[in-house]
């Protein structure tokens, strides 16, 4: 596998995930010889910079969460922004970044409830979302081989190997799916989704098949 370095505002809380693990494990650490957890805030630039001063990091997964009251209505624009500064410094080009359906262009791709949050409960949430890709359209990250990766309703269900993209209306994912493929994403020398902005789902539209192959990932054959 792959050696991993995570920045987590609480590293205790980095447990197993339930839909990979089961219910019960849910209050394990996730621990690997492979993983690093660091902790900080994302908001801050000089913890960023401290997960590439590990060194070796050729490729970032930013899957950025938390309720507005608690991480501030610009989170994901700030903290996003920071992770483009440090990948541009390092000479890192390969990003994934998580959003959600709804977001940007695919506003008409969300179920009709979840529209009525996103106009609601979840506006600001939305707006900071959408500033957040914005940096990959417009902004800084515009020339990084990104993947803003937008899925439809999360579960924690076990992983179902399902994963397609999708034009019509979301459905829901599980999240260890979206995991995958963010690791294509970020891993695949010629994942067919970067510089889009593909809507996932476990239903419908068209479906995607990982390869995680050394040639797949642009190595050497010996």
């Amino acid at each position: 596998g792959e050696e991993v370095v995570a920045l987590a505002r609480t590293p205790s809380k980095v447990t197993k995930p339930q839909g990979s693990c089961g219910e019960s494990a849910t209050t394990d650490p996730l621990s690997d010889v492979k993983l690093k957890v660091l902790a900080g805030s994302v908001t801050n630039q000089a913890d960023v910079d401290a997960v590439f001063a590990e060194g070796g990091i050729t490729s970032v997964v930013v899957a950025l969460g938390g309720k507005t009251k608690d991480v501030g209505e610009t989170m994901l624009t700030d903290g996003t922004s920071n992770i483009i500064k440090a990948m541009k410094a390092n000479g890192v080009k390969r990003i994934a970044v998580v959003t959600s359906i709804g977001a940007g262009d695919s506003e008409s791709q969300a179920p009709f409830f979840f529209k009525v949050l996103m106009w609601t409960a979840m506006k600001k949430i939305f707006t900071d979302k959408n500033n957040q890709e914005a940096l990959f359209f417009t902004g800084p990250g515009k020339d990084l081989e990104f993947c803003i990766v937008r899925p439809g309703g999360l579960n924690v269900e076990a992983p179902t190997g399902v994963i397609n993209v999708i034009e019509g209306q979301a459905g829901s994912i599980p999240r260890a799916d979206v995991a995958d493929f963010c690791l294509g994403a970020a891993l695949d020398a010629d994942f067919p989704y970067i510089g889009k902005t593909p809507c996932i789902s476990s239903v419908g539209g068209t479906g995607w098949t990982k390869d995680r192959s050394g040639t797949a990932r642009g190595e050497m054959a010996n």
